[in-house]
């Protein structure tokens, strides 16, 4: 299918609006020294996508600014690949696939640094917006264990994953803050099952784990058996008070949040906001005066850099990728891939996505 270049810029005011942008002049002029053009081959649209737009536009980290739109717009990033089809840097090949963060356009120049045998920063002015970890792209030739064929769950999973093993990592080196339970929202989100998978495998017996969810997607979440026990929304009311208990909101529902803190109050001792896939409800991070520990946001640049301090990028990846491979080996059983190519199939995914129209057993490929 031969597409003309385009960017696919989101309302700021509204992400269920977006407008084609041509690309065809910015892709056919000349590379200058040292940049790269990478043809956006695949993406992973998932709750975090959206979050990342909601994060950007709250100002609490600038993932909006790293690919600068049109004023009244923005360019949502994704985790997805590419192909390097013009390279006028004397160190990258054309034709190497590469795994990075991603706007939903189907070219777009980088102009890389510190290349290794593994991959490149891009070291372009709009992405020291951000922390480095978005800015870091993988050959995917160098990946160990890399199979074109897991492309898709691998998309899905990876960084979302990472955000998990992240989360686990900052419980352990907190020591949970002294408290024997975790309750996390939104518990069919992809970053919540890794959350409650790690800590199922490392911690079972040890701590226990509560998955909040809908009524819609209970059963769903049970199968997984990610977590010691389900409830949805409408049962907070039940859950025991009296044992130390942490929070991670990946819903971003100011409302649930509440009614956790109003039922648990002192008990709390850590209450930490990871995501908004409840888009429509409140502000992202924003809660009121409520009893326990306050709630805040909980960064995950901020604890790769405690690991990476700790032990180095490249020991830290390592550890992820293997902690990755079997949840990835068990999600092959729970996702149904689908795949939306071209823009107007992307917008209305995207749409279908903000309107709560996507399973949670989905995982949404986009082909810009």
């Amino acid at each position: 299918m031969t597409t003309s270049p385009y960017t696919l810029s989101l309302d700021l005011n509204d992400f269920r609006q977006a407008q084609v942008i041509d690309a065809s002049d910015y892709v056919e002029a000349s590379l200058l020294e040292g940049e790269i053009m990478v043809r956006v081959d695949r993406l992973a649209l998932t709750a975090n996508s959206i979050s990342y737009g909601f994060a950007g536009k709250a100002g609490l980290i600038r993932y909006l600014d790293i690919y600068p739109a049109t004023m009244g717009l923005a360019n949502l990033p994704c985790w997805g690949y590419g192909d390097i089809i013009a390279s006028n840097h004397p160190d990258i090949a054309m034709g190497t696939r590469v795994y990075g963060f991603l706007p939903i356009a189907t070219h777009i120049r980088m102009q890389p640094d510190k290349v290794t045998a593994g991959g490149f920063t891009d070291v372009r002015v709009c992405r020291s917006v951000v922390p480095p970890f978005y800015n870091e792209y993988a050959f995917t030739h160098a990946e160990p264990g890399y199979r074109r064929e897991l492309e898709d769950l691998i998309m899905l999973f990876r960084p979302l994953f990472g955000t998990s093993f992240l989360m686990q990592s900052y419980c352990d080196d907190n020591s949970f803050h002294g408290a024997s339970r975790i309750i996390v929202t939104s518990a069919s989100a992809k970053t919540a099952m890794g959350f409650g998978y790690l800590l199922k495998k490392h911690y079972g017996g040890r701590i226990e784990t509560v998955g909040l969810t809908s009524d819609k997607n209970r059963d769903f979440v049970i199968s997984l058996q990610c977590y010691d026990s389900v409830l949805s929304y409408e049962e907070v009311a039940e859950i025991k008070k009296g044992e130390q208990t942490l929070i991670f909101d990946v819903a971003g529902n100011a409302n649930v949040v509440k009614a956790l803190h109003m039922q648990l109050g002192d008990t709390i001792p850590y209450s930490g906001s990871v995501g908004k896939t409840h888009w429509d409800v409140g502000s992202f991070g924003q809660t009121g005066a409520l009893p326990g520990a306050k709630p805040i946001f909980w960064s995950a640049p901020d604890q790769i850099a405690v690991l990476r301090e700790r032990m180095g990028s490249g020991a830290m990846m390592r550890q992820m990728s293997a902690a990755m491979t079997d949840l990835m080996m068990a999600a092959q059983n729970w996702m149904a891939l689908s795949e939306s190519q071209g823009h107007e199939a992307i917008t209305q995914k995207i749409r279908a996505m903000l309107d709560g129209h996507i399973g949670a057993h989905e995982g949404v490929i986009l082909r810009p």
